[in-house]
């Protein structure tokens, strides 16, 4: 059920649109150009995103001054666009397309017709939900794909969109690999805006759409801090995981530098991830701990979307040590040995600190992304004697590699989060002296 007021908005923006010949319950969103600017028009007043990229917690994006979700599939999207309504969110509603890399062949027909088919039936079933603000067919689909097929497809699809729900625009969304995007401008003229996920590019983004060409408005559909696949990494290769006090500065800069900076072609973005996911780490891009606190990201966004900053703001971690080394020593430790873990914090409020440890086996770059997003479980009786702000660590018994997770509470709803990879060795052998009689 919708709040009163949003009963009373919808109710008001769809007498309107009755009289305008839009269908009831629509609120129409264009794309135009203003005064050398690219914008969104919905309702036919501006709108910029001010988005969230996420399943969860609804409503703390409109308490941060949020106004957008987005959705990469319409699995569960009934539920999911009728809690964005009551949150006064729009949402930029993803229709999952399959992808080259995963086996989907675009010159089968009858994979490709059934497709279309699906396409049809998910915008038939939600182009009338008010709190529709787009669609965006498919996620990085330009990953290992140059087959032009690829991008008639899509580009098919858009025209089907259109004349389906000629109210919404359409989006794709490319990776932060820009190359593809000659592909786009030449096989997809119907697509309206161009969406982009970019982590550590996000900076030169700008700049590279200029140089490829991009002259329509454009959406950064994820952002944050760095990925694992653009980190430093210790000298076998673990990727070096950002604290969430880190990726808060990261997050901040982009936004000012690059994603305001760029309103002339850039019309919002959506932070990625509101919520909480398992992705080579627990960690690595939740905006929030698994226990739902939020981190110094969700208090930068807060502040960057409503000008405000919370009245509780998320502890700040200064670093982290395992036997005295830090992530970047790459840290080695025999089987079975015991070692201190650190973690430097403060808070503003003064609130009293807690810690809250764990190791776990570390995924591997290489690995395919199906197993990069399986969860590992922590390790049984690896931390010992945890009290404040350290830890005894009882190395496990098998050598290999592992993460070091650390989550620092304020027991107010509030924490930020850090991890560091190591590596367990074989014990050496007792060193044997010959002897010479």
């Amino acid at each position: 059920m919708l709040p009163l007021d949003a009963c009373q908005r919808t109710s008001a923006s769809s007498e309107a649109n009755m009289a305008r010949g839009v269908p009831a319950g629509v609120i129409p969103v264009q794309v135009v150009q203003q005064q050398g600017q690219a914008q969104l028009l919905r309702g036919g007043k501006p709108y910029y995103i001010k988005g969230a990229a996420g399943l969860q917690y609804y409503e703390a994006i409109r308490q941060a001054g949020g106004n957008s979700v987005r959705l990469w599939t319409t699995d569960f999207a009934d539920t999911l666009m009728d809690a964005a309504q009551q949150n006064n969110l729009s949402v930029m509603l993803g229709i999952w397309l399959e992808r080259e890399q995963e086996g989907f062949d675009y010159y089968d027909e009858q994979q490709v017709l059934r497709q279309r088919e699906y396409v049809r039936k998910q915008v038939l079933r939600y182009r009338r939900h008010p709190a529709l603000l787009m669609w965006n067919l498919g996620n990085e689909m330009d990953l290992n794909a140059k087959n032009p097929k690829v991008y008639e497809a899509i580009n098919d699809l858009a025209e089907i969109v259109h004349e389906l729900d000629p109210y919404h625009p359409v989006t794709t969304t490319l990776s932060g690999n820009l190359g593809m995007i000659r592909n786009v401008k030449a096989w997809c003229p119907a697509i309206d805006i161009l969406s982009v996920n970019a982590f550590g590019s996000l900076e030169v983004l700008p700049e590279d759409l200029r140089g490829y060409g991009w002259t329509k408005p454009y959406i950064v559909s994820e952002y944050g801090g760095l990925g694992y696949w653009e980190s430093p990494a210790t000298t076998w290769m673990a990727p070096l995981e950002q604290s969430s006090t880190n990726r808060a500065e990261n997050l901040r800069k982009a936004y000012v530098g690059t994603i305001q900076a760029a309103r002339a072609q850039c019309i919002g973005a959506y932070a990625f991830y509101w919520g909480q996911k398992f992705e080579f780490t627990n960690t690595w891009f939740g905006l929030f701990t698994p226990e739902g606190e939020k981190t110094a990201m969700v208090d930068v966004l807060q502040e960057l979307w409503s000008g405000h900053k919370p009245a509780n703001t998320s502890p700040r971690l200064e670093w982290l040590v395992l036997n005295k080394q830090q992530d970047s020593s790459s840290v080695s430790i025999p089987v079975g040995s015991r070692v201190m873990a650190y973690v430097g914090a403060t808070d503003a409020e003064g609130d009293a600190l807690t810690a809250r440890w764990e190791i776990r086996p570390d995924k591997q770059i290489n690995e395919r992304y199906e197993e990069r997003s399986t969860p590992t479980e922590p390790l049984p009786n690896a931390i010992r004697q945890a009290t404040g702000l350290q830890a005894e660590v009882i190395a496990p018994r098998t050598p290999g590699y592992y993460r070091l997770s650390v989550i620092v509470s304020d027991g107010k709803g509030s924490a930020a989060m850090a991890n560091l990879p190591f590596m367990v060795t074989a014990r050496p052998c007792p060193r044997v002296v010959a002897s010479l009689r």
